[in-house]
């Protein structure tokens, strides 16, 4: 389960297996740094110590601060077996948003005629390299507003959708959690030449998983495979550390070469890239 940055914000702090805070040093605001800061404090600790996770301390919160004003989280956490309220938390780093995406203009048109994107699919620029904390709604609820008024400007003309039952390239169900677990494993919180090009290593194998029936978990493997296969190439192609995009083997922000957008392509079965300027 998601356990809210604003745990943090309320003061729960993050421990080690012996129970000591260890963002102090790490950042100015310690435990209430960047999300991006945490996220790689975390790893390295895991990293450090071969634990699976480290642990978010909020005993001090107390029952009626808990269940007053994370109600779910405490739901979920006994629900699994953690009473926040007496327990540590065991947490780690998740990817749960994408700020990249498929290209649309500010009213959400893409560069295919009549077709639209919107909410965490899209990318519109606004969030840049980092995303705010809290501020995913905004592509949700700016855009689709948007998209509704161009739709009502300008009226689409409506044609069937025509079946396509081709299953070439279409990849198996259980193509998904082994792409997860490579993304993790090179393409996630820390990255280096050395571990991205593990990762696109592995995922070109998984991409020979093909011929899957049509159904709809076989096209979300695609789908996802789709997705991680251009995140591990522009990963690979960046070579600076640039907002969540932590490069070990680059670690300064390199405005000079990089101070660009990666607009990727699929061509031929492999990924092509071009850079946009930021305006």
């Amino acid at each position: 389960p998601l356990v809210s940055e604003a745990v943090r914000g309320e003061g729960a702090v993050l421990v080690d297996d012996s129970g000591t805070a260890f963002m102090q040093g790490v950042h100015e605001l310690a435990d209430l740094a960047p999300r991006d800061v945490v996220a790689r404090a975390i790893m390295r600790q895991m990293l450090e110590t071969g634990a699976p996770h480290v642990w978010l301390d909020g005993r001090h919160f107390g029952r009626d601060l808990w269940e007053r004003r994370f109600p779910t989280i405490v739901e979920s956490c006994r629900a699994h077996g953690v009473d926040p309220v007496v327990d540590l938390i065991p947490v780690a780093p998740a990817a749960h948003y994408s700020s990249g995406g498929v290209v649309t203009d500010l009213h959400g048109r893409t560069s295919v005629a009549g077709l639209y994107a919107v909410g965490e699919c899209a990318c519109t620029g606004v969030h840049g390299a980092n995303r705010l904390a809290s501020n995913s709604l905004l592509e949700g609820l700016v855009f689709a507003s948007r998209i509704a008024a161009d739709l009502q400007a300008h009226p689409l003309v409506i044609a069937e959708p025509k079946p396509d039952d081709r299953l070439a390239g279409l990849l198996a169900p259980q193509v998904r959690e082994h792409v997860a677990s490579a993304m993790a494993d090179g393409s996630g919180v820390l990255r280096s030449r050395r571990s991205l090009g593990r990762t696109a290593a592995r995922l070109a194998e998984l991409g020979q998983w093909s011929n899957a029936d049509p159904f709809v978990d076989a096209w979300e493997a695609t789908n996802v495979h789709t997705v991680a296969t251009f995140i591990c190439a522009a990963a690979r192609l960046r070579e600076e550390t640039r907002g969540s995009h932590w490069r070990e083997d680059f670690p300064e922000r390199d405005d000079t070469h990089w101070r660009v957008r990666l607009h990727g392509r699929l061509t031929d079965n492999s990924v092509q890239f071009d850079k946009g300027m930021i305006v």
